[in-house]
Formats: C-alpha cells, sequence, structure tokens
C-alpha cells in the first residue's frame, strides 16, 4: 500500500476513538477495498474487522454483517482472527436475520474452531450459544451454558466476565429463581474489569431487572439510568433501549404519576429518548411488549386499579370497576388495547416460528388473559 495509504488507516483509527463511527467505518471500507485489491490480504483482514466494529457503533448492523459476510472467503491473518468473525457474524445473524439451521449450522462451526483455539476461547462459544439458547426460550439449557462459559474461562476468553455473569442473573430470573440471580449480581461485583464501560452497564442492568421482578419502582428507574447513560457513552444502541424500557416500566408502576395514557405521566418523555437505528428482532418484540403493557396500564388506571408489572408479574393485578374516566374512554383505551395485542402477536408469531418455539406468543396470551378479567369484571 502506498504511503498515504497507512495516514488514511491512522485517519480511520483517530476517527474510531474520537467517537466519528461512521466516519471510521467509511474509511475503513475504503482503505479495506484497495488494500484487498492490491493484494494485502492480511491489512484488508483488519481494516474489514474496524469497519464492522465502526459500523456497529454507528447503529448500522446490517452493513457490518455484509462485510463479514463478503469477508467469509478472505484468508484470515490468524486462527483468533477466523474465530472473532465467525462469531460476530453468528451474532448479527442472530439478532437480525435469524434462520435456525443456519445458526446451528454456524454455532456447530465456532465450536469446531474453538476446539483448536487457545484457552478460554471455547467460553466465548458457551456464551453465544446461551443467547441462541434463550432465543428458543430454552432457559435452563441457555443457564447450564452460561454456567459452562463461566467455568470454562482462559485466557484468551474474549467475552467480559461481567457480561457473562450478567446473563447468569437474567436467565435466572427468567426462571424465577431470583435469590441465584442476585448471587450472579455478587459474581460481577466481585470479579467484573470495573474500568469497563460494560461493567458497569451490564451490573446496572441486572440491579435494575432485580429491582424490577421485586416492584421497586424507585430503584428501577435510578439503576436503568445509569445503563442508559453509560450505553450512551459508546452508543450501544440494544442497552439503550433496554435502559428506556425499565424506566418506562418503572413510570408504570408509580401510581403517582397518574394516568398513564397521559402525557405529564412521563411515560413519552423515557420513550423520546430511544435512538434512531435498525432494531434487532429481539428488541422489536421487547418494544411491541412494551407499548402493548402501556396501553394495559392506561386501561387499568381508567377501570380505578392499581398498578401491576407485567414483564415479571410476580404480583397479580386485583381487578377492580371504579371508573376514573367517562365508560366510552374507558371502552376505547380497551380496544386501543386490544390492536396492540394484534401486532404484537403477529411479531411474536414470526419470531416464534423463526426460533422454532412459542414462548412469545405466550407472553402475548398472557395479557390477553389479563385484560379479558378486567374487561369481564367491567361488564
Amino acid at each position: 500500500m502506498e504511503p498515504k495509504a497507512y495516514i488514511l488507516v491512522d485517519h480511520a483509527s483517530d476517527a474510531y476513538r474520537q467517537g466519528r463511527f461512521a466516519e471510521a467505518g467509511v474509511l475503513a471500507g475504503q482503505l479495506c477495498n484497495d488494500a484487498k485489491q492490491s493484494g494485502h490480504d492480511g491489512m484488508a483482514f483488519q481494516l474489514g474487522l474496524l469497519e464492522v466494529q465502526s459500523l456497529l457503533r454507528a447503529g448500522k448492523p446490517l452493513g457490518a454483517l455484509n462485510r463479514l459476510l463478503t469477508m467469509e472467503s478472505w484468508e484470515a491473518p490468524y486462527h483468533e482472527s477466523i474465530f472473532d468473525m465467525r462469531k460476530q457474524t453468528f451474532d448479527l445473524l442472530r439478532l437480525y436475520n435469524p434462520v435456525m439451521t443456519q445458526l446451528e449450522s454456524r454455532l456447530g462451526e465456532l465450536e469446531s474452531l474453538a476446539s483448536s483455539a487457545l484457552d478460554g476461547v471455547v467460553a466465548d462459544v458457551r456464551f453465544y450459544e446461551s443467547m441462541f439458547l434463550e432465543d428458543q426460550g430454552k432457559n435452563e439449557k441457555a443457564l447450564n451454558a452460561i454456567e459452562l462459559a463461566w467455568s470454562e474461562r482462559g485466557v484468551a476468553t474474549m467475552n467480559h466476565a461481567h457480561s457473562t455473569a450478567a446473563s447468569g442473573c437474567l436467565v435466572n430470573l427468567r426462571l424465577n429463581r431470583r435469590p441465584q440471580a442476585e448471587e450472579w449480581v455478587k459474581i460481577i461485583e466481585r470479579d467484573g474489569e470495573i474500568e469497563c464501560l460494560g461493567y458497569r452497564a451490564d451490573l446496572a442492568d441486572c440491579q435494575a431487572e432485580l429491582a424490577l421482578f421485586d416492584g421497586r419502582y424507585e430503584d428501577v428507574f435510578h439503576y436503568a439510568q445509569q445503563q442508559r447513560r453509560v450505553a450512551m457513552e459508546y452508543t450501544d444502541m440494544i442497552r439503550v433501549h433496554e435502559a428506556i424500557e425499565k424506566q418506562v416500566r418503572a413510570r408504570l408502576l408509580d401510581e403517582t404519576n397518574g394516568d398513564p395514557g397521559d402525557r405529564t405521566s412521563g411515560v413519552v418523555d423515557v420513550l423520546k429518548q430511544a435512538l434512531p437505528g435498525k432494531r434487532s428482532v429481539q428488541l422489536q418484540f421487547r418494544l411491541s411488549l412494551l407499548m402493548l403493557d402501556i396501553r394495559l396500564s392506561a386501561v387499568r388506571w381508567a377501570v380505578g386499579m392499581q398498578p401491576a408489572e407485567d414483564l415479571w408479574y410476580q404480583l397479580p393485578q386485583v381487578v377492580a370497576s371504579e371508573l376514573r374516566v367517562a365508560k366510552d374512554e374507558a371502552i376505547r383505551r380497551i380496544e386501543k388495547t386490544k390492536a396492540a395485542l394484534q401486532r404484537t402477536d403477529k411479531i411474536a408469531r414470526q419470531q416464534d416460528q423463526a426460533f422454532g418455539c412459542d414462548w412469545r406468543q405466550e407472553k402475548v396470551n398472557q395479557r390477553r388473559e389479563r385484560l379479558q378479567e378486567i374487561v369481564s369484571h367491567l361488564d
């Protein structure tokens, strides 16, 4: 490569370090193509990985995925580089274009690559396997994979300890095992890399989820705000939206906020903080479910009920029929909730079909039953 090209490589790296991710992605992509055409395969591979990281941070995951798929036929300079590339490809396909047979095949390929890699690489495979199992609703198997990911950590493990422990916490909550979930939080505090932004985001995420599980809405909002601020520092759109979701749920639980359907409740203000960019299939479902729960909460308020937490649903709703609005308005809210049920059910069916399961549809059905309980009492 010409000397000018190396100057541009430095510019791309500087842009990335300074948070100008879109610019870094464009420069790295151009340089990657030039290096490949001029026969500098090793340089092209490293620039391709820089482009991928830049595009991910810029909120352009499909561009990153396209580059990774292009690079699959290239010769990597190191065995670990092949594994890193295939690992990222697997995860982006899981997030944005899931096809079960393809994902199963790619997971098997990762296991094969890890078998001849450095000590600890297999832990990364277990971590990604656990997320794939969660997508399928296989939470017991996902927990087993997380425990293996923790026990098999080594010098070459790329996934941070706090990320593995955070997954252990959340899977245990899905299995309704709160004490075990809290033990994983203690592991994060003990073994996490405190200098890492991801450590702070993961710890706040788990603390917020535990608080939501308990119904401690003030703590939920506090910890979720911490998570959102840290995630904003490194523009992690998925983490930002997860934090926003929890902040909204905290608002819905606090009865002093009044009518969830009113702008003064603070729900809309939190939702406005969402970032632009392509949303993963998992995030699409979570946000659709959240909008459904906002509608359901607005119905509860209209008929004089106390707030209920619909995500973990540790305390069932207590039905009442002391209307705070005209009956026509209550009926209008019920119809809007039914429309939200239909929208969310459509997304749930599509994603359940993609991952060969039905747990998302079951989540929607649970909300349908809660609404029906309210309507029956109202009649």
